[in-house]
């Protein structure tokens, strides 16, 4: 998890660095004006979509006030508290639509979580523009239609730029990003499927079933081979089968320190959408009886026969 927050927070200080550095260049450089091109938009955009509501939220408030103090554009009153509440929309609304609802999983979900943004940022443009008006009862700004047909060649600009950016990173970020793997994960989050597994990027087995269970089946029938897996949960004694199957990578949807420093140091490509500490029983109040047992084990063979034991130990409890 802190990970993946610092890969994020680096991504948003090179974002909010070029959304300060673009406007310049275009006005400047090209002699174009900011309400052409719109270029603050841009990094916006971006930022919601490759690192959610939160951080686009964030750099579409604080953009326009560096480039205010910075460069002067825009002006401090009324565009600049505009551009603050219209960039922060943009950011926050892209990013909401983009990874919390099942837009991510598609690949052209780009465009309707930006279209629904940019709707929202000029909706939210429009409201500002009104309230201003109310209070000063004159504005030196553009009307909302003013600023929407005059921005009409940035909006191309995005259109077309934005969505090749983001799946270009995605592509690059690993094939826990990819089309099958977000398929797998929206199966497992639907009670579908507790252990998915894709081979060439397409899914070829779902398995059901409590705990190691469904992964410990597929290491019998030889299915974990080269193959990417995707899990509900992932803790060391999970990690041990996937690296004695000879899986190539996994994402579980919940995964243990444990986990991902073993499955790493064995070579095999690791993603996760949660990083526990431990992974907890079923009753909630310690560690599962399956990553106790492999604990004090580093040998992967000898931890899976130990789990079998464990395992057989439960089921004969249970039956009781």
């Amino acid at each position: 998890m802190e990970r993946r927050k610092t890969g994020k927070l680096a991504l948003t200080g090179m974002l909010l660095a070029v959304g300060i550095l673009l406007p310049f260049s275009t006005s400047h450089g090209l002699g174009l004006p900011g309400t052409v091109l719109l270029p603050m938009h841009i990094p916006v955009l971006l930022c919601g979509l490759l690192c959610g509501p939160l951080y686009g939220g964030a750099i579409g408030a604080l953009l326009p006030l560096l480039n205010c103090v910075l460069t002067g554009m825009p002006v401090p009153y009324p565009m600049m508290p505009i551009m603050v509440v219209e960039l922060l929309t943009y950011g926050a609304v892209s990013g909401l639509l983009y990874h919390k609802t099942r837009l991510r999983r598609l690949r052209w979900g780009v465009y309707p979580a930006m279209l629904i943004a940019m709707v929202c940022g000029r909706v939210a443009y429009g409201l500002t523009f009104r309230l201003l008006l109310i209070i000063s009862g004159e504005l030196k700004a553009l009307t909302v239609w003013a600023a929407l047909a005059t921005g009409l060649p940035g909006i191309v600009v995005q259109l077309l730029l934005i969505p090749s950016i983001v799946l270009v990173v995605r592509r690059r970020r690993g094939p826990h990003e990819c089309a099958a793997t977000q398929s797998a994960i929206h199966l497992i989050e639907q009670g579908a499927a507790a252990c998915v597994v894709i081979r060439d990027g397409v899914i070829v087995r779902t398995e059901q079933g409590r705990g190691i269970g469904p992964l410990l089946k597929l290491y019998d029938e030889g299915i974990l081979k080269d193959a990417y897996v995707v899990d509900k949960i992932i803790g060391k004694a999970a990690a041990m089968i996937l690296a004695e199957g000879g899986a190539k990578g996994c994402y579980g949807l919940t995964m243990s320190r444990a986990a991902y420093d073993w499955l790493r140091a064995h070579g095999i490509k690791t993603g996760y959408c949660e990083c526990v500490d431990v992974i907890i029983n079923r009753a909630g109040d310690g560690m599962c009886p399956m990553e106790q047992t492999v604990l004090n084990i580093d040998d992967a063979k000898e931890g899976i026969e130990a789990l079998r034991q464990k395992r057989a130990e439960l089921m004969a409890a249970e039956r009781k």
